[in-house]
C-alpha cells in the first residue's frame, strides 16, 4: 500500500516532499514529520500566493521545520524549490489556476524573494490526465483568451503538459512529472470526476537542515 509517491529524478537538497496517495491522512502525515509545523491554505481556485497560512492557493516558506501542505483530487500539486535548498512552494492547479496565471504568480512571488525561475527545480504530481479529462467550452475560451500557452487533445485539456509549458516558458531550470492519472487509478487516487466529492490527497514540501 502506497502512502507518498516521489519522482526519483527530484531530489532538491535539504528538502522532504511527497505526493500523497488516498491512504496518507492528516494523523500519519504528522507522524512522518513529527518536527514539523504543518501550514495549509483554504484552497479557492484562486491564483494568490502566500508566505502565511490563509485563503489562497499557492504558500511558500524559507523557513526549515515548515510543511507545506496542499490538497487535490484531480487538479494539479505542484512542488517548487531551489538548486541550493533554501525556498520550497506548493501550488493548487485546476484549470481556473491555470488559466488566471497562477504559475506566473507563483514564479513571481519567489523572484521577489530572491528566487528567480532559472534557480528553480519543479515537480508535478498525479492529476486527471488528458484521457479523462473532458471539458466544456467556458474552459477553452478562458484559454484562448489567456495569453498563457496550453494543450488538449481533441475535447480533453491536459493539465500536466499545460503546466510545463508555463513553467518552461517562464525559464524555470527543470520540471519533474509523475505522469499518473488520478482518474484512472482508484486504487491510489481520490477523483473529484469520479465521484470523491470531499476526500483529497495530501503533497507536501517542506526545508530541512542541509548535513
Amino acid at each position: 500500500m502506497s502512502e507518498v509517491l516521489r519522482i526519483s529524478t527530484f531530489n532538491p537538497p535539504g528538502v522532504v516532499y511527497g505526493f500523497g496517495t488516498r491512504h496518507l491522512d492528516w494523523e500519519r502525515l504528522r507522524s512522518l514529520y513529527p518536527d514539523h509545523t504543518i501550514a495549509q491554505l483554504r484552497q479557492v481556485h484562486s491564483t494568490r500566493v502566500l508566505e502565511t497560512e490563509g485563503e489562497g492557493d499557492g504558500i511558500f516558506t524559507t523557513k526549515r521545520g515548515k510543511l507545506l501542505v496542499i490538497k487535490t483530487a484531480d487538479c494539479l500539486p505542484i512542488l517548487l524549490a531551489d538548486k541550493e535548498g533554501k525556498v520550497a512552494a506548493a501550488l493548487h492547479a485546476g484549470w481556473r489556476g491555470l488559466c488566471g496565471g497562477i504559475i506566473p504568480q507563483g514564479l513571481r512571488a519567489l523572484r521577489e524573494k530572491g528566487f528567480p525561475p532559472e534557480k528553480l527545480l519543479v515537480a508535478l504530481g498525479p492529476s486527471i490526465g488528458p484521457c479523462c479529462y473532458r471539458v466544456g467550452e467556458e474552459v477553452r475560451e478562458c484559454f484562448k483568451n489567456s495569453g498563457l500557452p496550453y494543450r488538449f487533445h481533441g475535447e480533453n485539456l491536459d493539465l500536466p503538459t499545460t503546466a510545463r509549458l508555463h513553467l518552461l516558458g517562464l525559464g524555470v531550470a527543470e520540471v519533474h512529472t509523475l505522469p499518473l492519472c488520478t482518474h484512472c487509478h482508484p486504487d491510489l487516487f481520490f477523483s473529484f470526476r469520479r465521484g470523491d466529492k470531499k476526500s483529497r490527497m495530501l503533497s507536501f514540501i517542506g526545508l530541512v537542515d542541509i548535513k
